[in-house]
């Protein structure tokens, strides 16, 4: 039987779990906690640090372990890379390539050189010469070149919005180091499309169009809405694919799979962010139904020393079953302590909510630290149609249905969705 330790035990390793008990794997949990969801369904586990990789290597050989993973957590996807590494381990990445992959500022330079469009680049030094700063235009996104759920980002319209987000995004950098580039304002959509790997050869499989939550004042750029299929791919075909292809082999890249997420405006997609690893949305639980390909049962077949995709899987990248769209609906909460949850379970029965991942229960708080993080979500509707009228339906109607309060009645969900944004 397979052995696979997993790092972390939170609801982030909770479908790892799940996924590879269903390969028949035996599954191990670590990180310090007593218990955590992921832990309540494994097979075995640890309280050890996932930081721990020296005691990690020693219990890899001392109990014949095959492969070593986690969840879309960054801070453990680079603990699973270091140990694999350190144990002689099989692991679709290497230090050096999760390092290009996952800094922002080295990411950037390999699409320069690969002919990969991004958007135009300044460096702090540009801000302290007055003649300099005359020819920058604003507005400018100012982040961490290595942070990750969305912290330490801030959209700045002057030099002193600049000297301030500057502060803050390196105390969000482990490195130390921050990007300043152009913010294209192209009314709060991303267009992101992710590729599946084998053997060195690479294969787009999806498109979709993302809505940030707060578009007007800019100031939570968290995602609000995932919507499949995008109607960007033509021209991700003919102005993307071939340049991403070529980076990727520059990379060295062989196995796995990967996202870009691009800034689309004026008919030109800009490309700025990349990760080498599964996404925080879990997106297998679009493509699945619509494509029959899971990329989380990849990526834990491929650790636990399995092909990373089969002939069958290929064939069906092309088979997207006609017609239907499907979404993503994010539920970004205000600061504060819930009370009372209204409206959730009518949802959770209605036949085109296919799947929800809550993070916060009642008597959970929201802190005022979280905000404009991936960690001010409620929860994650993954939903189905047979059109896009159907879906801004279904949005509007759990929007209407879904009441989030705190103690003394206040909606703590403010910041509903506006299909009028997908029309």
């Amino acid at each position: 039987m397979v052995k696979l330790l997993i790092l972390g035990g939170t609801s982030a390793s909770l479908d790892i779990v799940k996924t590879a008990k269903a390969l028949g794997f035996y599954t191990v949990v670590t990180d310090m906690d007593n218990d955590g969801p992921a832990k309540k369904i494994a097979d075995e586990t640890l309280q050890i640090s996932t930081t721990d990789l020296d005691f990690l290597e020693k219990y890899v050989k001392a109990n014949s372990i095959d492969g070593v993973f986690c969840g879309p957590s960054e801070f453990n996807l680079k603990n699973v890379i270091n140990l694999c590494h350190k144990a002689g381990i099989r692991c679709y990445a290497t230090p050096e390539q999760w390092e290009i992959c996952s800094n922002k500022e080295t990411f950037k330079n390999y699409c320069k050189s690969n002919g990969v469009p991004t958007a135009a680049e300044y460096h702090i030094e540009d801000f302290s010469n007055d003649e300099t700063e005359k020819s920058i235009d604003y507005p400018l996104i100012v982040k961490p070149v290595d942070g990750c759920s969305s912290k330490g980002i801030t959209i700045c319209y002057s030099k002193s919005d600049v000297l301030k987000a500057y502060e803050y995004a390196l105390f969000w950098s482990t490195s130390k180091r921050v990007v300043i580039e152009k913010y294209i304002d192209n009314g709060g959509s991303i267009f992101s499309f992710r590729y599946l790997m084998r053997d060195g050869e690479y294969y787009p499989y999806l498109m979709f169009d993302t809505y940030i939550a707060d578009p007007i004042n800019k100031k939570y750029l968290i995602s609000a809405f995932t919507y499949f299929p995008s109607n960007l791919a033509d021209t991700f075909y003919r102005d993307i694919d071939k340049p991403v292809r070529k980076m990727f082999k520059n990379m060295g890249l062989k196995n796995g799979t990967a996202f870009i997420q691009a800034i689309p405006y004026k008919g030109k997609i800009y490309c700025h962010e990349m990760g080498f690893r599964l996404s925080g949305g879990m997106i297998f639980k679009i493509t699945e139904p619509m494509m029959g390909i899971n990329d989380m049962k990849m990526m834990v077949r491929y650790a636990g020393g399995g092909e990373m995709i089969t002939d069958e899987e290929l064939t069906n990248l092309s088979n997207v079953k006609s017609g239907k769209v499907m979404a993503q609906l994010m539920i970004p909460l205000d600061c504060g302590t819930i009370a009372k949850i209204e409206g959730l379970d009518e949802i959770l029965s209605w036949d085109n909510v296919t799947d929800f991942l809550q993070y916060y229960h009642e008597n959970d708080t929201v802190k005022n630290s979280y905000m404009g993080t991936l960690m001010q979500h409620f929860g994650r509707f993954t939903l189905q149609a047979d059109n896009k009228k159907e879906m801004i339906d279904l949005v509007n109607n759990i929007e209407q249905t879904l009441k989030i309060t705190d103690k003394q009645g206040r909606d703590l969900h403010s910041m509903k969705f506006n299909t009028n944004r997908i029309k």
